[in-house]
């Protein structure tokens, strides 16, 4: 799994430094070339929207839509493969088709995920926008104003990063639910990631003893975080839990053997 989000964020990365290449070779210019005209008069404003709105327009076309589509479809196709041989290899569990809710969930998730790649640019554009003309407005010299830039281009990386680890944990996680469901398995142990970056409430989750067992939950009767929000393995933000399918059988057999201990 690790590889898939690697790749995913590899990918988003790529869109957000081309994004930065054009600020640098089609913005940046014109901000220098108005240095004089920001600081004495008023003329500077419909050269900057102007190339703002080319950059905008660059990176909302249909080139770029699809593109957007691409990499999504890529990334959830790719996350599909590996839940399908990793159940395959420890459960079993052989995927030949897609059900109904399967074919539904993956339509939807490539489509959510389309449409964060394109809020990439958008978001990025609208914040470097608000940076120059502030600056420019206020008389602040291009060289400050581009190390301004550079922050809107890294708080750009740590959001495609964000993007990328949250849409594998939760994309994994929901495929990895629907594949169990489909193959039969009502139940699954909650793992957690057992490191200092599990969070509190998860880990508690993953160790309680359910009538079921330890850390064993059903698919219709999951727990809940810490507002009271149902929730499963890769659903919480940044969430890197996983669920490991167990048998009726298996379930069954702990919830005799603790009746008969009591």
């Amino acid at each position: 799994m690790l590889r898939v989000g690697i790749e995913y964020n590899v990918n988003l990365q790529r869109v957000v430094n081309q994004v930065r290449t054009d600020i640098n070779e089609l913005l940046v210019p014109v901000i220098y070339q108005s240095e004089y005209s920001y600081t004495a008069d008023d003329a500077w404003p419909d050269r900057i929207q102007l190339m703002l709105d080319i950059l905008k327009e660059t990176w909302s076309s249909r080139e770029f839509i699809e593109r957007a589509a691409v990499i999504a479809g890529t990334f959830v196709k790719e996350t599909t493969q590996f839940v399908d041989r990793k159940n395959k290899a420890k459960f079993g569990i052989n995927a030949f088709g897609n059900s109904e809710k399967m074919t539904n969930y993956l339509s939807a998730a490539t489509k959510q995920n389309a449409n964060l790649i394109k809020s990439i640019p958008e978001q990025y554009l609208n914040n470097v926008a608000n940076t120059v003309m502030t600056a420019m407005r206020n008389g602040i010299m291009p060289r400050e104003i581009t190390r301004q830039l550079k922050a809107d281009y890294e708080i750009t990386q740590r959001r495609a990063r964000f993007i990328a680890r949250d849409q594998t944990a939760k994309v994994n996680g929901e495929i990895d639910k629907q594949r169990q469901m489909d193959a039969g398995f009502e139940y699954f142990q909650w793992l957690d990631s057992d490191d200092e970056r599990v969070r509190h409430r998860h880990e508690v989750i993953a160790n309680k003893e359910t009538k079921y067992g330890i850390g064993v939950y059903r698919w219709d009767d999951l727990p809940k975080n810490d507002k009271g929000e149902t929730i499963q393995p890769g659903s919480d933000y940044n969430c890197r839990c996983t669920a490991r399918a167990k048998t009726t059988a298996s379930v069954e057999k702990h919830m005799k053997n603790k009746r008969a201990n009591q």
